[in-house]
């Protein structure tokens, strides 16, 4: 009887692979540690692995300045949607392109190709080919893109509801949300006496994202800490498994958490 391998998700926040300071600067170094952590950890354990990445100084910036979550609301709409996407694709081809320097197999899939939305949720799609790029060997990488909207036009796809979009259609083992914090605090974390919130489930989950909102200090259009912890709360619910959110800036914690060892984190359950 052959055992079906087991299906991770890892998002590699904007803020741990581009300098969140300086338009459209890729972190080449930290990029290349996390994918020589996953791909440690692959050669360590056998599982498949689906990448999805932020996009930090790179898509944030034109989505924000073309208001492109609005969908097509004036003349510059279009011209913003465009840029905003070949933005984003400029960093998704640097993780590619390193990912394919260490033999990591990464194989781009661009959302807008494969899924879209209706009023900012994606509702269409599919995953046939990103199912047999896993089958075959390969690495596929995802990211927050523009796709097309029934209702708006257009609509950012960040890469959580990407996640969500394919938790429905793949048995997804483990979610790990790779920040540039240690896990979810109960206050922002440069705060004085900010305590880590070790655990999140049904119990307290309202709480949680009621207290937890965006970072102002950071242009994202995305929702920030909130949406991330909503976005893993319901694809584990809906899988059984847990999930982790961690601090990607440490060495060692992406392939630790991708090993099933005890990292510093919050732990996300149903």
């Amino acid at each position: 009887m052959v055992m079906k391998r087991k299906l991770y998700l890892l998002k590699l926040g904007g803020s741990i692979i581009t300098d969140v300071s300086k338009r459209s600067t890729p972190l080449h170094e930290e990029v290349r540690r996390i994918l020589g952590e996953i791909k440690e950890a692959k050669e360590s354990q056998d599982f498949d692995i689906i990448i999805g990445h932020g996009s930090g100084s790179f898509a944030h910036i034109p989505a924000k300045e073309y208001k492109v979550n609005e969908g097509l609301v004036n003349e510059n709409s279009r011209k913003g949607s465009s840029i905003t996407q070949q933005v984003a694709q400029e960093l998704n081809r640097i993780i590619i392109e390193e990912g394919t320097k260490l033999g990591l197999n990464t194989f781009q899939f661009a959302p807008s190709s494969f899924a879209m939305a209706e009023n900012g949720t994606l509702v269409e799609g599919t995953t046939a080919h990103i199912k047999e790029a896993l089958g075959s060997g390969f690495v596929p990488v995802v990211y927050g893109d523009v796709v097309i909207d029934r209702k708006k036009g257009v609509c950012i796809a960040s890469t959580e509801k990407v996640f969500g979009f394919l938790a429905k259609n793949f048995e997804v083992d483990k979610v790990i949300m790779a920040t540039d914090v240690d896990g979810v605090f109960d206050k922002n974390p440069t705060e004085e006496n900010a305590k880590l919130i070790e655990s999140i489930d049904g119990s307290n989950i309202n709480d949680v994202t009621q207290s937890t909102g965006t970072n102002a200090s950071r242009v994202d259009v995305t929702g920030g800490m909130r949406t991330k912890v909503l976005g893993v709360y319901e694809m584990v619910r809906r899988s059984g498994n847990a999930g982790v959110i961690i601090n990607g800036k440490v060495q060692g914690r992406i392939r630790d958490a991708l090993l099933g060892k005890d990292v510093v984190g919050t732990v996300v359950a149903p």
